[in-house]
């Protein structure tokens, strides 16, 4: 506050500052007149019968306060109980339950929620396969002539799904058929040929046993061809007539412009002559087997071609010197060739309809159908076609006894993009596998039926599986575990009697924060509905039946022999009796009783704190009002009391003068009288 300050030129105590402080600290009021104690005493006195309701309201908030503590007591009390009510119920199922199989390479088996005893007698017949397909050669990883990585239709059973992976590698696709349809199918790259060659294709496995078509496709209109850098403008030749393969191995001429290199293939085969050729030492000529017949009737040539420019003349001659080649026309230099991607796929147009392909040359595309869809027919159509843009050639890459025909094509217009070659039907890059996917066969003692399953986990019965790992016979027994239920039982009591001690600090001389709440009866009503449970249904059992004796004190004691006895005697009684939280009997009357006192939402304790807690809000809101306005009267009331009290030390003072003056007036008065 500023100071009080008096009017008349007297002493400086009228300008001492007066001290205020809130109205839960002592007043400091220092005034000058000799009343400013009395002053004080008045403000005192008027912020004491203010703060009275706040002293008040600030009881009830601390009660509340306990009893909110209290309620979250009982709530994690509550909350064990329902924990060991639901021990119970996982005692009841998997985790209380006994299993044996008397032959464990038949079968396993796994129990669950929901499982009950029994005993199975099971006969597996056949533990199934799983549906696989390899793709036809060596993945190719070359990107489309776009430059862009493929898009591929992965076919399972009569399903297709379109994938795009990042590149067209094996790994790449594989790993992107498993991210998207690892559900469906699983893909592998794996190396059929060596480290030092290695040769890679896609595998897939179906998730399921049984017949499953499983395939990869480069979807309709997708390019079958791939760019080739081919040797263009340089010497070449073709065999005269069919490769005649009879005969023991022989030995060859290669004759270059004069040079003569000799060649001992393994076999007479054209693929073996011709990877005696590739072998040879510098590659002076690339050799190519070729097939000019048609699908029913090959006609495989050798094709030779220079590898260097500058050659006039590439010939092949047998043992005895007589030449085997017709001395070809060179490739137009710069040409575009290319060559199919991937084995030949000769499958007819599924719908029965002839197969349209369209054949893109030089920007420009003529489109034709075949109704013999070998390459064969395929390049001989090709080179039907008007103008003849580009000479297509069936080309073997594999092997005598194992051919792989592709189609290559060399542009005859001079044009150095490569031809492409794409059809109006799906082509299928995959060969499946043998034996075919079958499904899982097992036959249940007595039941007289043959099961059969796509999946070697089975469902014996409820919460009951068993994962089939080989054919015969084998007897499976489900039990349940009296050991594991007794401990749950126990743990029940436990948890019920450290409820009802909670509560029992609530009544009587104990005093505690929720003595004479109604939630306390509530609460106990709920225990004492589970102490008492009894059920006709399941053999007059009660809970004595299970070792439970209820005390005088509301408490549980709890006899692990007693279950033991009743167990033994009358077991389907026992899990009757307890039944389950969803379906009827102990377990569920528990829950149901649980779930009014304890649900987070709706139950009585979360209700309950959750009102406390708006009261203690609620109060804490009107004690800081209440405090506020104190603090503002016992500021008017010491302005007010300042301002008096520098009035009447004025009035004091003025007192003090004027009396002095009158004692002088009279000192002098008698000094001159008496002189």
């Amino acid at each position: 506050m500023g100071t009080i300050s008096s009017s008349l030129p007297s002493t400086s105590a009228a300008n001492t500052p007066v001290t205020t402080s809130s109205s839960s600290s002592t007043t400091l009021f220092t005034g000058t007149s000799s009343y400013s104690g009395d002053l004080q005493n008045v403000i005192s006195r008027a912020v004491s019968i203010a703060s009275l309701p706040i002293e008040l309201l600030t009881s009830q908030q601390t009660t509340l306060s306990n009893q909110e503590t209290e309620l979250t007591t009982l709530g994690t009390d509550f909350t064990a109980v329902q924990t060991s009510v639901q021990a119970i119920q996982d005692a009841l199922g998997g985790s209380g339950m006994n299993t044996t199989v008397s032959d464990p390479s038949v079968a396993s088996v796994t129990v669950g929620d929901g499982a009950v005893q029994g005993a199975y007698s099971i006969n597996v017949t056949s533990i199934g396969a799983y549906a696989t397909s390899l793709s036809s050669q060596t993945w190719n990883a070359a990107s489309s002539s776009s430059g862009t990585p493929s898009t591929y239709n992965l076919v399972v059973g009569g399903n297709s799904y379109s994938i795009s992976p990042s590149d067209d590698s094996a790994a790449t696709v594989a790993s992107t058929i498993n991210a998207q349809y690892g559900s469906l199918v699983q893909a592998t790259a794996v190396n059929v040929g060596s480290t030092a060659s290695p040769d890679y294709r896609l595998s897939l496995q179906s998730a399921t046993l049984g017949p499953v078509d499983l395939d990869i496709q480069a979807p309709a209109q997708a390019s079958l061809q791939s760019a080739q850098s081919a040797t263009t403008g340089y010497a070449e030749s073709q065999t005269t007539s069919t490769w005649d393969s009879s005969g023991s191995a022989s030995t060859y001429t290669l004759a270059v412009d004069g040079t003569n290199y000799t060649i001992s293939p393994t076999d007479n085969s054209a693929a073996s002559v011709a990877a005696a050729i590739n072998a040879i030492s510098g590659n002076p000529v690339q050799a190519t087997v070729v097939d000019v017949g048609t699908g029913d009737t090959p006609d495989e040539r050798i094709q030779l071609q220079s590898t260097s420019s500058g050659v006039s003349t590439v010939d092949l001659q047998d043992s005895s010197g007589n030449s085997l080649q017709q001395q070809g026309t060179p490739v137009a230099a710069g040409a575009g060739v290319s060559q199919t991607s991937w084995s030949w796929d000769p499958t007819a147009d599924p719908s029965g309809n002839p197969t349209t392909y369209t054949l893109t040359a030089a920007g420009a595309t003529q489109t034709f159908s075949v109704t013999d869809n070998s390459a064969e027919s395929v390049a001989a159509a090709i080179n039907a076609l008007s103008g003849s843009p580009v000479t297509a050639n069936v080309v073997d890459m594999g092997t005598a006894s194992s051919p792989d025909y592709r189609i290559q094509l060399v542009d005859n217009t001079g044009n150095a993009t490569s031809p492409q070659l794409s059809r109006s039907t799906p082509f299928s890059l995959q060969t499946q596998g043998t034996p075919p996917g079958t499904l899982a066969a097992y036959e249940v003692a007595n039941s007289g039926e043959n099961i059969t399953s796509d999946s070697r986990s089975v469902t014996l019965a409820t919460g009951t599986t068993l994962s089939l790992t080989g054919t015969g016979e084998t007897d499976v027994t489900v039990t349940q575990s009296a050991s594991t239920l007794s401990t749950a039982l126990s743990g029940f009591a436990d948890a019920y009697n450290a409820a009802v001690g909670e509560l029992a600090k609530q009544y009587g001389q104990q005093n505690g924060p929720l003595q004479g709440e109604s939630i306390i009866y509530s609460l106990s009503q709920s225990l004492a509905s589970m102490s008492t449970y009894y059920s006709s249904s399941a053999g007059s059992l009660g809970m004595a039946d299970l070792g439970f004796t209820l005390n005088d004190d509301g408490t549980l004691t709890y006899s692990p022999l007693t279950l033991m006895g009743t167990d033994l005697g009358n077991s389907a009684g026992v899990v009757a009796f307890l039944g389950s939280t969803t379906g009827g009997g102990f377990l569920q009357a528990a829950t149901n009783a649980l779930a009014t006192v304890d649900d987070p939402t709706t139950g009585l304790l979360t209700t309950t704190e959750t009102a406390t807690q708006a009261q203690i809000t609620s109060l804490g809101d009107t004690i800081a009002t209440k405090q506020a306005a104190v603090q503002q009267m016992q500021t008017t009331l010491t302005n007010q009391m300042a301002a008096a009290d520098a009035a009447i030390a004025e009035m004091q003072q003025q007192f003090t003068y004027m009396s002095s003056m009158f004692a002088a007036q009279q000192t002098a008065d008698m000094m001159y009288a008496n002189e």
